[in-house]
């Protein structure tokens, strides 16, 4: 009998064990559990300030230009409509493993009215908490309890997610721009313009928000009392805010005075930020790259003039921080590299560079484009030269590839992220796959591929036409 309890016991955890193990795995292209990978990941003890919330976190305040001005180690452990509860939750895990000098929260959550938001969300700021009681406690607070024992074991994620299964998911550290160094910001280089800035009315009434949240702002008072750090609450400027949202983060802010937190609304400050209504917004509800860089310039200082805030850059422990910004600067290069619009101008900037490996492809008809000669010095020779249609794969003054006459072919390569083949089947058309998706199916005349070696992603994809005008 007692074996077979033992055997009974031993499936059961297992079985625990498999679907936590499947949810890990399934979770990792979600943004909330990107961040708290990125906090298991980190040196023990090198954040001075983790800034906590939704979106408006990971969009606006931009960790990279924290550093890069003013050597603040920030991090932003936050995810989509991240609740007050969630929040909180992630200030205790954190505290696991780091001592910051500042805890700093986004207070939009406290517009959500809902006891328990959707299921989404939850799965997006729950599932990768590793296993806990503080975890128990915040899939507790996140949904309704006869849902519990599912949630805690990410059984809605497996159910529903195995189709979107990636390579990406396997490998914590590939899902973001800084990889092992990510530090939390994901900015939109999206820009919505609109005639104004928001107008904010300083004569609203104050509205509390629900019971939960007002619960859980006091649990954030108590914790950082305890554990004696400082406590900060913000609102990330966004253009979308609203008469009754001013009238909550009113009565935030008097709750804030009352307990001895400075409160910062950024909708307060946007002649300070010098922002620019039709460059400075991703749409109504986030800033944009632009204007993450004004608000994080702003916020930085002004956390630096309030807080003994060491400028940690050149410091050996605090590397991963400058390894995170070169990444940025990285991808910075890559960003100019998707504006550009002209073949000519497109093909000096890829030429030699020591990051991309190039996958220069041509098709039957690229013989009459005459922007073509522009890649005889990428490729060594006179494309016209080819007796048809082909591939060349170049990694800076080195060429790696080039298709030979046969109608069948491939080569290969494979990296942490990506999988990448130039391959042609018998009487098919020549192909570069990236993770088993063609990616110049839809091109003619001449595509390439640029793939970031230093990123380990594809930095951009294009042809041009015979009036030498870039597609995307």
């Amino acid at each position: 009998m007692k074996k077979r309890y033992l055997k009974v016991i031993s499936v059961i955890l297992l079985s625990l064990f498999i679907f936590g193990k499947l949810g890990s795995i399934l979770e990792a292209n979600y943004d909330g559990n990107q961040a708290l990978n990125g906090l298991y990941q980190m040196d023990k003890n090198t954040a001075d300030v983790i800034f906590y919330g939704s979106s408006h976190i990971y969009a606006g305040v931009n960790t990279v230009k924290l550093w890069d001005e003013y050597g603040i180690a920030g991090y932003d452990l936050a995810g989509t409509m991240q609740t007050l509860w969630n929040s909180y939750y992630n200030m205790k895990e954190s505290l696991k493993y780091q001592s910051p000098e500042v805890m700093v929260v986004d207070v939009y959550g406290a517009l959500i009215e809902e006891e328990y938001y959707t299921s989404t969300n939850v799965i997006k700021n729950v599932s990768n908490m590793r296993f806990s009681i503080n975890k128990i406690e915040n899939v507790w607070a996140s949904v309704p309890h006869e849902d519990f024992l599912s949630y805690l074991f990410s059984y809605p994620l497996t159910h529903d997610s195995y189709k979107d299964l990636q390579k990406g998911n396997y490998i914590e550290e590939i899902n973001q721009v800084g990889g092992k160094w990510y530090k939390g910001f994901k900015p939109s280089f999206a820009v919505t313009q609109y005639d104004k800035l928001p107008q904010i009315d300083v004569n609203v009434e104050k509205t509390a928000p629900s019971e939960k949240n007002i619960e859980y702002l006091k649990k954030m008072v108590n914790l950082a009392k305890e554990k004696e750090i400082q406590l900060v609450f913000i609102v990330v400027p966004y253009e979308g805010v609203q008469k009754e949202d001013e009238e909550i983060y009113l009565w935030v802010k008097e709750f804030a005075l009352e307990n001895d937190v400075p409160f910062l609304d950024g909708n307060s400050y946007y002649k300070e930020m010098s922002f620019d209504s039709t460059t400075d917004f991703a749409e109504a509800s986030h800033l944009n790259y632009s204007g993450a860089c004004k608000f994080t310039t702003y916020l930085g200082k002004w956390l630096k003039e309030s807080y003994k805030l060491e400028d940690r850059r050149g410091e050996e422990k605090y590397v991963s921080w400058q390894n995170y910004s070169d990444s940025w600067e990285l991808y910075q290069k890559n960003q100019d590299l998707v504006k550009i619009k002209e073949a000519e101008e497109y093909i000096d900037m890829i030429q030699f560079s020591e990051n991309y490996i190039l996958f220069i492809s041509f098709d039957n008809n690229y013989k009459e484009n005459p922007y073509v000669a522009l890649l005889e010095k990428v490729v060594g020779k006179n494309p016209y030269d080819l007796k048809g249609e082909g591939t060349f794969v170049i990694d800076g003054e080195n060429l790696l590839y080039q298709t030979p006459d046969e109608p069948e072919y491939l080569w290969y390569l494979e990296t942490e992220a990506m999988d990448i083949a130039v391959v042609r089947e018998y009487g098919g058309q020549m192909q570069v796959v990236v993770n088993s998706i063609n990616q110049n199916n839809n091109y003619s005349d001449v595509s390439i591929l640029v793939y970031d070696k230093k990123l380990d992603m594809i930095a951009d994809v294009v042809s041009f036409n015979r009036d030498g005008v870039i597609n995307r």
